[in-house]
């Protein structure tokens, strides 16, 4: 389940000379107060989405946010208003949304990164490597299974296959036991590697001693 939902907090308070109470006509008893409000996911604070503006007396407690000002206050609205335009949501209020674009940078690089190395793992095979490899069953639902190279001379690589198959698309942690993979080898050409890599039938390489 996830939690989210919305918050706010206090930004800015100040007092503004010259603008008398709309309601009780004090001369310099008015502060003007900005509010943001926040979505949060967890607790914690994703985006800002609004930002509230308040006008009080401090003569006689009268209150007003920017639309409940009466229409012969425009001075003070515009007062409040360009208050609330100068007034900056708090950075940690954006502290989720950039938590998201760090991940998603993170990712992004790591994901470019596996397919240079996939690239040069098949280019060049080493005894031990494993391909993760996608096929579809009879409903046409992937299934994935692995292959491990056994040998590399010239051009052609030895493999064995995995005896058994998975619907997870990175099967590793739960396929590579010696106990689960055929005795009986065959072989593969380099380009053989290179058409699956590209056709998707090959999803990712691993060279766990690297």
């Amino acid at each position: 389940m996830i939690i989210y939902g919305t918050n706010g907090s206090h930004v800015r308070t100040e007092p503004r000379p010259g603008l008398a109470c709309p309601a009780c006509t004090t001369p310099d008893a008015l502060h003007l107060s900005v509010f943001s409000r926040y979505a949060h996911i967890y607790w914690i604070p994703v985006v800002p989405y609004t930002k509230p503006a308040v006008a009080q007396c401090l003569h006689c407690q009268s209150a007003w946010a920017l639309a409940e000002l009466p229409a012969e206050a425009g001075e003070v609205k515009q007062a409040l208003r360009t208050f609330r335009k100068e007034t900056r949501a708090p950075w940690w209020q954006w502290s989720g949304l950039a938590a998201l674009v760090v991940l998603a940078v993170w990712g992004f690089i790591m994901s470019q990164q596996n397919t240079r190395d996939n690239a040069a793992y098949i280019a060049a095979p080493r005894v031990g490597d494993i391909y993760t490899v996608r096929a579809n069953d009879s409903t046409g639902k992937a299934q994935y299974s692995l292959l491990k190279v056994v040998s590399a001379q010239g051009n052609t690589v030895e493999l064995v296959g995995n005896d058994y198959v998975s619907d997870n698309a990175e099967p590793l942690g739960l396929l590579n036991d010696p106990e689960k993979y055929s005795k009986q080898t065959f072989p593969l050409t380099f380009l053989d590697l290179q058409v699956m890599m590209n056709k998707g039938e090959i999803t990712d390489v691993d060279r766990l001693e690297e």
